[in-house]
Protein backbone atom coordinates (compact mmCIF):
# COMPACT_ATOMS: atom_id res chain seq x y z
CA UNK A 1 0.00 0.00 0.00
CA UNK A 2 1.35 3.57 -0.86
CA UNK A 3 0.51 6.21 1.84
CA UNK A 4 0.42 10.09 1.55
CA UNK A 5 0.37 11.57 5.48
CA UNK A 6 -0.09 15.60 4.66
CA UNK A 7 -0.81 18.10 7.54
CA UNK A 8 0.55 21.36 8.38
CA UNK A 9 3.62 21.73 10.20
CA UNK A 10 2.64 21.12 14.15
CA UNK A 11 -0.09 18.82 13.02
CA UNK A 12 1.84 16.08 14.28
CA UNK A 13 2.23 13.96 10.24
CA UNK A 14 5.91 13.05 11.42
CA UNK A 15 4.64 11.46 14.65
CA UNK A 16 1.76 9.89 13.15
CA UNK A 17 4.11 8.80 10.14
CA UNK A 18 6.64 6.94 12.23
CA UNK A 19 4.02 5.30 14.74
CA UNK A 20 1.58 3.81 11.88
CA UNK A 21 4.41 2.84 9.60
CA UNK A 22 5.89 0.78 12.95
CA UNK A 23 2.66 -0.31 13.39
CA UNK A 24 2.06 -1.76 9.56
CA UNK A 25 5.85 -2.20 9.03
CA UNK A 26 5.84 -0.27 6.17
CA UNK A 27 8.72 2.27 4.90
CA UNK A 28 8.90 6.17 5.74
CA UNK A 29 9.74 8.35 3.23
CA UNK A 30 10.17 12.03 4.87
CA UNK A 31 11.10 14.74 2.90
CA UNK A 32 12.01 16.77 5.83
CA UNK A 33 14.92 13.97 6.71
CA UNK A 34 16.21 13.60 3.10
CA UNK A 35 16.37 17.82 3.14
CA UNK A 36 18.28 17.86 6.29
CA UNK A 37 20.54 14.81 5.53
CA UNK A 38 22.04 16.87 2.47
CA UNK A 39 22.37 19.90 4.80
CA UNK A 40 24.21 17.37 7.24
CA UNK A 41 26.64 15.94 4.72
CA UNK A 42 27.19 19.50 3.46
CA UNK A 43 26.64 18.58 0.11
CA UNK A 44 26.57 21.24 -2.78
CA UNK A 45 22.57 20.20 -3.21
CA UNK A 46 22.56 20.66 1.30
CA UNK A 47 24.30 24.14 1.03
CA UNK A 48 21.87 25.19 -1.57
CA UNK A 49 19.03 23.74 0.25
CA UNK A 50 19.87 25.49 3.43
CA UNK A 51 19.95 28.78 0.92
CA UNK A 52 16.50 28.61 0.28
CA UNK A 53 15.52 27.89 4.16
CA UNK A 54 17.99 30.58 5.59
CA UNK A 55 15.59 32.88 3.10
CA UNK A 56 12.43 31.57 4.47
CA UNK A 57 11.68 30.05 0.95
CA UNK A 58 10.51 26.80 -0.62
CA UNK A 59 12.28 24.44 -1.66
CA UNK A 60 11.54 24.25 -5.46
CA UNK A 61 9.46 21.11 -6.21
CA UNK A 62 11.82 19.51 -9.09
CA UNK A 63 14.45 19.56 -5.67
CA UNK A 64 11.63 17.80 -3.97
CA UNK A 65 11.07 15.26 -6.08
CA UNK A 66 14.76 14.34 -7.26
CA UNK A 67 15.10 13.70 -3.57
CA UNK A 68 12.11 11.50 -3.26
CA UNK A 69 11.64 9.69 -6.50
CA UNK A 70 14.47 7.00 -5.59
CA UNK A 71 12.33 5.91 -2.30
CA UNK A 72 9.45 5.01 -4.51
CA UNK A 73 9.47 1.07 -4.50
CA UNK A 74 6.97 -0.80 -6.55
CA UNK A 75 6.59 -3.24 -3.86
CA UNK A 76 5.79 -3.41 -0.15
CA UNK A 77 4.36 -0.60 1.57
CA UNK A 78 5.40 2.43 2.16
CA UNK A 79 4.42 5.97 3.56
CA UNK A 80 5.56 9.22 2.40
CA UNK A 81 5.95 12.07 4.88
CA UNK A 82 4.81 15.28 4.20
CA UNK A 83 4.96 15.43 0.17
CA UNK A 84 3.38 16.36 -1.83
CA UNK A 85 2.90 20.04 -0.68
CA UNK A 86 1.79 21.57 -3.88
CA UNK A 87 -0.40 20.46 -6.68
CA UNK A 88 2.45 20.32 -9.03
CA UNK A 89 4.55 18.25 -6.82
CA UNK A 90 1.30 15.65 -6.62
CA UNK A 91 1.71 15.35 -10.56
CA UNK A 92 5.11 15.16 -10.59
CA UNK A 93 4.53 12.57 -7.87
CA UNK A 94 1.86 10.89 -10.12
CA UNK A 95 4.58 10.61 -13.13
CA UNK A 96 7.36 9.43 -11.03
CA UNK A 97 4.99 5.94 -9.46
CA UNK A 98 4.20 5.73 -13.11
CA UNK A 99 7.66 5.43 -14.49
CA UNK A 100 8.78 3.26 -11.60
CA UNK A 101 5.41 1.06 -12.90
CA UNK A 102 4.25 1.52 -8.69
CA UNK A 103 0.87 2.58 -9.94
CA UNK A 104 -0.99 5.17 -7.68
CA UNK A 105 -0.99 6.54 -4.07
CA UNK A 106 -3.31 4.09 -2.60
CA UNK A 107 -4.63 6.25 0.11
CA UNK A 108 -3.66 10.39 1.35
CA UNK A 109 -4.36 11.10 4.78
CA UNK A 110 -4.09 14.92 5.61
CA UNK A 111 -4.71 16.07 9.15
CA UNK A 112 -6.82 19.15 10.28
CA UNK A 113 -7.95 20.90 12.93
CA UNK A 114 -6.26 22.99 15.36
CA UNK A 115 -5.84 27.06 14.70
CA UNK A 116 -2.09 28.10 13.67
CA UNK A 117 -2.09 29.75 16.86
CA UNK A 118 -2.01 26.52 18.15
CA UNK A 119 0.19 24.51 16.13
CA UNK A 120 2.87 27.14 16.40
CA UNK A 121 2.23 26.65 20.75
CA UNK A 122 2.60 23.19 20.02
CA UNK A 123 5.68 23.36 18.12
CA UNK A 124 7.55 26.18 20.41
CA UNK A 125 6.48 24.63 23.75
CA UNK A 126 7.86 21.35 23.37
CA UNK A 127 8.71 19.82 20.09
CA UNK A 128 12.40 18.36 20.09
CA UNK A 129 14.25 16.48 17.85
CA UNK A 130 16.67 13.35 17.81
CA UNK A 131 19.86 13.91 15.73
CA UNK A 132 20.81 10.09 16.23
CA UNK A 133 17.41 9.07 14.53
CA UNK A 134 15.44 11.90 13.30
CA UNK A 135 12.51 11.07 15.30
CA UNK A 136 9.97 13.49 16.40
CA UNK A 137 8.91 13.85 19.64
CA UNK A 138 7.28 16.48 22.15
CA UNK A 139 7.69 16.90 25.97
CA UNK A 140 4.15 16.83 26.30
CA UNK A 141 2.10 14.37 23.94
CA UNK A 142 5.00 12.06 22.93
CA UNK A 143 8.22 12.60 24.92
CA UNK A 144 11.97 11.31 24.25
CA UNK A 145 12.83 8.08 25.63
CA UNK A 146 15.17 7.67 28.58
CA UNK A 147 18.77 7.57 26.37
CA UNK A 148 20.05 5.06 28.80
CA UNK A 149 17.31 2.67 27.58
CA UNK A 150 18.63 2.42 24.41
CA UNK A 151 15.59 3.04 22.18
CA UNK A 152 17.12 6.64 21.32
CA UNK A 153 20.07 7.51 22.39
CA UNK A 154 19.03 11.53 21.65
CA UNK A 155 20.44 14.00 21.99
CA UNK A 156 16.75 15.89 21.43
CA UNK A 157 17.16 19.05 20.22
CA UNK A 158 14.82 22.44 19.34
CA UNK A 159 15.72 23.04 15.61
CA UNK A 160 15.98 26.45 14.35
CA UNK A 161 13.29 26.43 12.18
CA UNK A 162 11.20 25.36 14.90
CA UNK A 163 11.01 29.79 15.38
CA UNK A 164 7.90 31.06 15.57
CA UNK A 165 8.43 33.16 12.64
CA UNK A 166 9.56 30.36 10.68
CA UNK A 167 6.84 28.59 11.45
CA UNK A 168 4.55 31.08 10.65
CA UNK A 169 6.30 31.15 7.13
CA UNK A 170 5.44 27.43 6.87
CA UNK A 171 1.87 27.63 7.63
CA UNK A 172 0.96 30.36 5.15
CA UNK A 173 2.67 28.28 2.55
CA UNK A 174 0.99 25.48 3.29
CA UNK A 175 -2.74 27.07 3.39
CA UNK A 176 -1.82 28.58 -0.22
CA UNK A 177 -2.01 24.95 -1.85
CA UNK A 178 -3.56 23.01 0.95
CA UNK A 179 -7.41 22.68 -0.78
CA UNK A 180 -5.93 22.66 -4.03
CA UNK A 181 -4.38 19.23 -2.90
CA UNK A 182 -7.25 17.76 -1.15
CA UNK A 183 -9.03 18.40 -3.97
CA UNK A 184 -6.88 16.94 -6.45
CA UNK A 185 -7.36 13.87 -4.57
CA UNK A 186 -10.47 13.68 -3.72
CA UNK A 187 -11.44 13.68 -7.43
CA UNK A 188 -9.33 10.48 -6.82
CA UNK A 189 -11.40 8.93 -4.00
CA UNK A 190 -8.33 8.23 -1.95
CA UNK A 191 -8.64 11.50 0.05
CA UNK A 192 -9.10 11.10 4.16
CA UNK A 193 -9.36 13.84 6.85
CA UNK A 194 -8.38 12.92 10.20
CA UNK A 195 -8.99 15.06 13.27
CA UNK A 196 -5.28 16.41 14.44
CA UNK A 197 -6.38 18.16 17.61
CA UNK A 198 -7.50 14.66 19.56
CA UNK A 199 -4.72 12.56 21.37
CA UNK A 200 -1.73 11.22 19.56
CA UNK A 201 -2.88 7.67 20.14
CA UNK A 202 -6.79 8.19 18.70
CA UNK A 203 -5.00 9.82 15.60
CA UNK A 204 -3.37 7.47 14.98
CA UNK A 205 -6.14 4.82 15.47
CA UNK A 206 -8.52 7.21 13.23
CA UNK A 207 -5.54 6.96 10.50
CA UNK A 208 -5.71 3.19 10.70
CA UNK A 209 -9.26 2.96 10.36
CA UNK A 210 -9.10 5.18 7.32
CA UNK A 211 -6.44 2.95 5.77
CA UNK A 212 -8.75 -0.05 6.12
CA UNK A 213 -7.29 -1.80 9.03
CA UNK A 214 -9.96 -3.18 11.02
CA UNK A 215 -7.41 -4.84 13.08
CA UNK A 216 -5.67 -1.73 14.24
CA UNK A 217 -6.18 -2.25 17.74
CA UNK A 218 -3.57 -5.02 17.41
Amino acid sequence: MKVALLGPVGSGKGTQAQLVSGRLNYARISTGDLVRDQKYADTELGRELKGYSDQGEPVPDDIIMDLVRPHLQPAGGWILDGTPRTVQQARMLDEGLKERSAGALDHVIVLEGPSDEELIERITSGRRHSLATGRVYHLDHDPPPDPEEGEDPGPFVQRDDDAEEAIRRQLEAYREEAEAIKEYYEERGVLAVVDASQEVSKVTEDILGALGHPDRAS
